[in-house]
């Protein structure tokens, strides 16, 4: 063929196509597809579509746009409405001329969409990505040289004949737990963390990887009318290795609660040699077998937490209590089960909030070391405005410790005072048994009912969270950000919690849906490329430095930004120094995050400083403002 046939070819092809007006249809459909997905980018996030649904847009526009030329080529608008194109072909390379353009064009679209995708959508497929990030876990060693820095107990089995001694084995569990959670440098899985075990067959090391444990405890109790069994295992849950089997049988148990202690107390040795056996004090030891096993049968009753078994509870801690009217324990029961029948009523009874009041001051009087009393305490009072009104307080004791001193900081140099009162305690949650159950139904009871619902499930959240009861927290704030995905605030803590208890994969797939979301705030696309790269070297500890940077940025634009949320990441990092001078400023500033310093697996690096664990010391106390806040605060 010759350049002058090619040439008067192609040339009557651009004829044509001005004939058919296919050019002008082409800057037309630009232009509209411009405008559309202009609207679009304003539009979507009002509607809660995210950048998917735009990205969906940006295809379907493209991919729409070879066919729209082929209708432009064999169709044209006119004053009669839309008419076929007459064809005039004064060549025979016309059509093929125009099949080529066609060809191309479509080419040209589907490559630039394909490479716009690529680029676009580095995290569409997060696990892809993190899978040369992040490679799946594999079953770790077993050093025995390596200090135990998590623990998990897991509820224990009935296997008592007569399988009536659930109240028994529910009673073990928790003072199992209570010990454990006085030792320091050990983190203790909280009990309701645990507690969806319960007869499990899920392998150790993916309860371990679920509850970021380094040691589990499991076991069982045997019990007849003469004759007790408790038999418990000691597992390196990432390893699944037995480190130890350890068993107690006992002829006539009486006084319970002191072969529990002991049990407990057996436990810790093998667990740490770091724990003050004074603190394992056997407070039981005078108290006759009847009146502990009322006491706890009270306490099991009271952990169904119906409106019968509440008052089944109350009735077994009053026969404790006619037993020996001294028994703290019992006592604090008994306020606690008063009070929680109150909060299950529609009209509260005021003369019976006090009453439980003065119950828990009593019980505090008589043991001024028991969390179960302070926490009832607590709890009651900072109901009474609400629950109340004006109803007169009792002051407490002068036992009730309204002052934290943290001494021997920093080599002995620094002490640090500050009235307990600074704590906001309506962010905390509660850590007994006792406690745990008054705090849920307060939430419930205290909320008001036209509230709204997600800011309610946030807010438990963070209590949750607050109390390492980090399961049911993810549950709360998965249901917050499937209903509210602009709920930016819910999003950054629901990945934070991921990464803190080792599901990386799980904490950079919420950002990325964060993003995904268009709420304010949310992460760009390549801030999260920045964050694949540092996981790429550093895995959690790069996660953590992203997220320095991204409050060090929140702060240059001026927002707020708690000092306990520095010093965490800085101890994710690895920084020790900076994560401990971070958490001194926010205690003296009284955030309530520090309260989660005994529960947050990102410290665990750090438990066994001697610095954080005199911190760890305190911190319990911290719980208890031991008065009304004072008005105006």
């Amino acid at each position: 063929m010759s350049n002058a046939e090619h040439t008067s070819g192609f040339g009557q092809f651009l004829a044509e196509m001005r004939r058919r007006h296919v050019g002008r249809f082409a800057f037309g459909y630009a232009a509209a597809a411009f405008v559309i997905l202009q609207l679009a980018e304003i539009v979507f996030p009002a509607f809660g579509i995210g950048e998917g649904g735009l990205r969906l847009l940006v295809v379907g526009t493209g991919l729409g746009f070879p066919p729209s030329l082929v209708l432009a080529w064999m169709y044209d608008l006119t004053s009669d409405g839309i008419q076929r194109t007459d064809g005039v072909v004064v060549s025979p390379l016309l059509p093929r001329l125009a099949l080529g353009a066609l060809l191309v064009a479509t080419i040209g679209v589907t490559g630039a969409l394909g490479l716009y995708l690529e680029r676009q959508g580095v995290f569409e497929s997060t696990s892809a990505q993190l899978d040369s990030v992040l490679p799946e876990v594999q079953l770790a060693s077993y050093d025995p040289s390596e200090p135990i820095r998590s623990i998990a107990v897991l509820p224990l089995d009935d296997y008592s004949e007569a399988g009536d001694q659930a109240y028994f084995t529910s009673s073990m569990h928790e003072e199992l737990i209570a010990k454990l959670s006085m030792v320091q440098g050990v983190r203790v899985v909280s009990r309701t963390s645990v507690a969806q075990f319960a007869g499990t067959t899920i392998t150790m090391p993916e309860i371990s990887r679920m509850l970021d444990a380094d040691v589990i405890v499991e076991g069982s109790v045997t019990r007849s009318a003469d004759r007790t069994r408790v038999t418990l295992q000691l597992i390196h849950a990432p390893s699944d290795t037995h480190i130890e089997t350890l068993q107690w049988d006992r002829d006539d148990v009486g006084d319970v609660l002191t072969f529990q202690t002991e049990i407990a107390l057996d436990v810790v040795k093998e667990v740490s040699e770091q724990y003050d056996e004074s603190a394992f004090a056997q407070v039981a030891s005078n108290v006759q077998p009847e009146a502990q096993d009322a006491y706890i049968r009270g306490r099991y009753e009271f952990e169904q937490g119906t409106q019968e078994s509440l008052r089944t509870a109350a009735e077994y801690f009053e026969d404790a209590l006619d037993i020996d009217p001294d028994f703290a324990p019992a006592m604090a029961g008994m306020a606690g089960a008063r009070f929680m029948i109150q909060l299950e009523e529609d009209d509260v009874s005021t003369d019976e909030v006090v009453s439980a009041h003065e119950v828990a001051l009593e019980a505090l009087r008589i043991d001024s070391a028991s969390t179960e009393a302070r926490e009832v305490l607590s709890l009651i009072e900072q109901s009474m405005p609400g629950l109340i009104g004006d109803a007169p307080m009792i002051s407490a004791p002068a036992s009730v410790e309204r002052k934290v001193h943290v001494v021997s900081m920093n080599a002995g140099q620094d002490t640090i005072v500050f009235e307990t009162p600074t704590f906001d305690s309506a962010w905390v949650s509660a850590q007994t048994g006792l406690g745990v159950r008054i705090a849920d139904r307060m939430r419930l009871r205290t909320t008001p009912r036209d509230a709204n619902p997600t800011d309610r499930a946030y807010f438990e959240a963070r209590q949750l969270a607050s109390a390492g009861r980090y399961p049911e927290a993810i549950g709360r704030l998965e249901q917050v950000v499937s209903e509210v995905p602009e709920m930016s605030p819910a999003w950054e803590l629901l990945a934070r919690i991921y990464v803190s208890t080792g599901e990386l994969r799980d904490g950079v797939e919420a950002l990325d849906a964060w993003r995904e979301s268009g709420a304010q705030g949310a992460p760009s696309r390549s801030e999260l490329e920045d964050l694949v790269d540092l996981m790429r070297e550093d895995a959690e500890e790069g996660y953590w430095t992203w997220h320095l940077d991204r409050l060090e940025q929140r702060v240059a634009d001026g927002e707020h930004v708690a000092l306990m949320e520095f010093a965490t990441a800085y101890a994710g990092m690895g920084d020790d120094d900076e994560a401990i001078e971070h958490l001194i400023e926010a205690i003296t500033e009284g955030e309530p995050g520090v309260l989660a310093l005994r529960s947050d697996p990102v410290w665990d690096g750090l438990r066994r400083d001697p610095r954080v664990q005199e911190l760890g010391r305190q911190s319990r106390f911290m719980r208890f403002p031991g008065s009304r806040r004072a008005p105006g605060r």
